[in-house]
């Protein structure tokens, strides 16, 4: 979970790693059942995660990446100065969210594969088992956000066929986090 969370927000956290993981956990344990509910991992042959990805479904409450509480958590966990540059960094987040709302499609996120596994399949199997939870609701398409710098993960998903939908631009991306949507039809028989 720290490693995606570096992959989301680079630079979002810092401080001793144990202290990254306690806090990591408070999120999850705040979240309750929401933070396993269409959550999907994959392992290595020796059962440990090496990814995992999850899912928002239309009309149902989203993950909350900073419950209740996580301010006070980050100050006991990372200290003063780490918990002050988490705060800046989700600030920008602030200025560049895309709010998935289309009925029509299902939202992939926090998506990543550790760094040692990349290459090897682990991504388009953990991808190819978010989207046939998407099929199994009839939902025509899935969407992802996506960094702008993050140029290796726009290559993986173009390969898996999704296209760019939407962009941040202007003052917004200057102060935010410059990102994209990408989009694809999980039913074939879908129009486009």
């Amino acid at each position: 979970m720290v490693e995606l969370y570096h992959a989301e927000l680079p630079g979002a956290l810092s401080g001793a790693r144990a202290g990254q993981e306690r806090l990591l956990a408070y999120t999850l344990h705040a979240n309750g059942a929401a933070a396993l509910a269409h959550r999907y991992v994959v392992c290595d042959e020796q059962q440990r995660v090496i990814g995992t990805g999850m899912l928002q479904f239309p009309g149902e409450p989203v993950f909350e990446r900073a419950p209740r509480g996580t301010i006070a958590a980050a100050l006991r966990e990372i200290g003063f100065l780490p918990t002050l540059t988490l705060a800046a960094v989700v600030a920008r987040t602030l200025f560049g969210v895309y709010r998935h709302d289309d009925p029509q499609s299902a939202l992939i996120h926090s998506v990543v594969v550790t760094a040692a596994a990349r290459g090897h399949g682990a991504g388009q199997a953990l991808m190819a088992t978010l989207e046939e939870q998407i099929r199994a609701r009839a939902i025509p398409r899935a969407r992802l956000q996506v960094l702008a710098s993050n140029t290796g993960a726009q290559r993986f998903y173009h390969r898996l066929g999704y296209r760019e939908v939407w962009r941040l631009t202007g003052w917004r991306a200057r102060l935010g986090w410059p990102s994209l949507v990408m989009e694809k039809w999980t039913e074939p028989h879908s129009a486009r």
